[in-house]
């Protein structure tokens, strides 16, 4: 894990990875944990709205072990200090053009055009092909 200077989104899957006790999960677990701590602790870190309401989705309704509605709130609470973008119309407009153009889901194409918005340089995600490049945005994959 490079830890390159500049703002990085962290994208839902590691937020998830880093509440899901599954054994099989376990070093996954780690790299997201540390990844979390690392970019709360240096300030750089940024989500978005769309990643709070995934999580709480995901980690309440599709792990193995699901959070109870308390304690996804409370994690919630402990990301929340994240720098957090909230969409506008234009920002889905550009996420629409970004869906279109590069042949990527819509709900990723909000995730990278969030992070593009808040000039983030690289994006943390397992949903997209590691080293892609959205314009200054670089995709890695933390779990490789």
């Amino acid at each position: 894990m490079s830890s390159m200077p500049g703002k990085c989104f962290l994208d839902t899957n590691v937020f998830i990875y880093a509440i899901d006790s599954s054994t099989d999960l376990k070093k996954k677990s780690a790299t997201a944990r540390q990844l979390i701590e690392e970019y709360i602790r240096n300030e750089e870190g940024v989500i978005s709205i769309q990643v709070l309401q995934e999580f709480y989705q995901v980690s309440t309704r599709k792990i193995q072990v699901p959070l109870s509605s308390r304690d996804a709130l409370e994690y919630l609470q402990y990301i929340s200090v994240l720098d957090t973008v909230h969409p506008d119309f234009e920002m889905i407009v550009a996420g629409i053009h970004i869906h279109e153009k590069k042949m990527i889901s819509f709900w990723d194409a909000l995730i990278v055009q969030s992070a593009l918005s808040a000039g983030c340089t690289r994006l943390f995600t397992e949903d997209l092909q590691h080293g892609l490049k959205i314009d200054r945005l670089i995709v890695e994959n933390p779990f490789l």
